[in-house]
């Protein structure tokens, strides 16, 4: 409150037309002002600045302002101002007032990026590098309820942080939401509830993993329990392969495609079934299906069965998520055989276009090596997901800013590792970890090169936040540091897409 009052008086004290507002922004150490952030309605000027390494949201008029914004204010003759902090409250109020702030749902045909958001400060070094690429449609809140559990976190403060970021950065342009890897009816209706835009829906839980291990005969067999509508159906759909298709290489056998219903039939089931309850809340978003939280590699035969399945019951589904060959690990590079995810890809590429949906990449985040390839085998639109990505480019700005609280940060990642390595699928390479007593202040940067360090970080945030102590100075150096953040993601998540545009 001390702070909303001296910059009070700043503003009040300030000339009054917008360029003069800019140049004085420039002008003081302790007031910065985002530029891009003007908006003008009902004679009431809203802009929004940085003060005391905290952002606020000024209006100005001359007159009354008429809405109810949360914050100190000052009126005399001609002359009334407010001074908000970013609160849900104020963000309400100010989509209400300019609608284009919200999300949307994107659709089949753009190519969206994924960057997600664990500390909600990232979205104006985000939207600053999608600026440059045009491309790509931004879904700057997504998040997965493991994340939100793990931060303490709610998707309307997800979406909140990201709505407060298109406004400081005077973005227009369309942007999503996406609840991430969502496995039950609650979690959807939720997570739309609260305004996103997108539906990942993770069919992990309703995939028969054990099929490959069962005989022919038992997969027959066990085949042959299955509704006999249902199996006539299926035969007479995929036995043999439409003419729309024969290009491709797909191959339908009566033993595969006994599989393919054994393995997923239960998992598309269950994604009518989580689209049909989502749209019990919101008539139109994107629905994304993921399968690939799984150990062994989609077949083109599976990625075909599911999405025609999906189109006979007649789900608008945006896209689909394979699992590939190789590993895509968080935080590191494409781990494997990169003519052989060209080939995977293509494959699957190709069958997304033809059948009118995105391809989507998951844990797509510093796979340098595989975005040529990912650009060059593209038919039609993407999806790329990233997200933790920006999480270790906030601690590569500790490590500039404050090397010793770095250490700490260090040190804990891998004191908390047993527990937080049970959230994500990782391999690191225990015998390449940095020795961080042999490191100086000006070397500390380096580890973010070591790809065991950057994985054993990149799924420390959770167990990290418990310690208060440790949270509460990463934060604090964060916020004395934010243009410095803001400019890292720039330059990081701009390279991602460099690659891909």
């Amino acid at each position: 409150m001390k702070h909303s009052r001296e910059l009070l008086n700043i503003v009040l004290n300030l000339p009054r037309k917008a360029q003069d507002i800019r140049y004085e922004g420039r002008q003081s150490q302790i007031y910065e002002l985002y530029e891009h952030s003007f908006r003008i309605t009902d004679g009431v000027l809203f802009y929004a600045v940085r003060f005391q390494w905290k952002d606020y949201l000024i209006l100005s008029s001359d007159r009354v302002i008429p809405w109810e914004f949360d914050g100190v204010g000052r009126e005399s003759p001609g002359q009334a101002c407010l001074v908000c902090e970013e609160t849900g409250w104020n963000c309400n109020l100010l989509i209400e007032i300019f609608p284009d702030l919200e999300p949307s749902p994107i659709g089949k045909r753009r190519s969206t990026f994924g960057v997600g958001d664990r500390l909600g400060t990232a979205s104006v070094g985000h939207l600053s590098a999608f600026s440059c690429y045009p491309g790509f449609v931004p879904i700057l809140a997504q998040q997965s309820l493991r994340e939100l559990e793990l931060t303490g976190r709610t998707y309307r403060d997800v979406i909140d942080a990201a709505v407060w970021g298109v406004f400081k950065t005077g973005y227009r342009g369309p942007w999503g939401a996406d609840g991430d890897h969502l496995k039950n009816i609650e979690s959807v209706q939720s997570a739309l509830k609260q305004g996103c835009t997108m539906i990942t829906a993770d069919l992990s839980d309703y995939m028969r993993t054990d099929v490959d291990l069962l005989s022919d005969d038992q997969i027959l067999c066990e085949y042959g329990k299955i509704d006999d509508s249902y199996r006539k159906q299926v035969e007479a759909d995929y036995l043999p392969v439409s003419s729309l298709e024969s290009s491709l290489p797909l191959n339908f056998t009566e033993k595969g495609l006994a599989k393919l219903v054994l393995i997923y039939k239960n998992a598309i089931d269950f994604a009518v079934t989580l689209y049909e309850a989502g749209r019990e809340i919101l008539r139109d978003f994107d629905f994304e299906i993921s399968i690939d939280e799984t150990t062994v590699a989609t077949s083109i035969e599976a990625h075909y069965f599911i999405a025609k399945e999906l189109q006979n019951r007649k789900i608008p589904f945006t896209g689909v998520a394979p699992r590939y060959v190789g590993e895509f690990q968080k935080g590191i590079d494409y781990m494997g055989d990169l003519e052989a995810f060209s080939d995977h890809f293509a494959q699957h590429a190709e069958l997304a276009s033809r059948m009118g949906h995105k391809i989507s990449v998951h844990s797509s985040s510093d796979k340098f090596s595989a975005y040529p390839i990912i650009k060059q085998q593209k038919q039609g639109a993407c999806h790329l997901k990233t997200s933790g990505t920006n999480w270790l480019v906030a601690l590569q700005v500790i490590a500039c800013a404050d090397p010793d609280l770095f250490r700490r940060l260090f040190n804990k990642a891998y004191d908390v590792y047993e527990t937080a390595k049970t959230y994500y699928h990782i391999t690191p390479d225990w015998s390449i970890r940095s020795n961080m007593d042999s490191l100086s202040d000006v070397d500390m940067v380096s580890v973010f090169k070591n790809n065991t360090d950057r994985q054993v970080m990149h799924v420390s945030y959770g167990e990290m936040k418990k310690d208060s102590d440790l949270w509460n100075s990463l934060q604090s150096v964060l916020e004395r540091n934010l243009p410095l953040y803001h400019l890292m993601l720039e330059q990081h998540i701009g390279r991602h897409l460099d690659l891909l545009s």
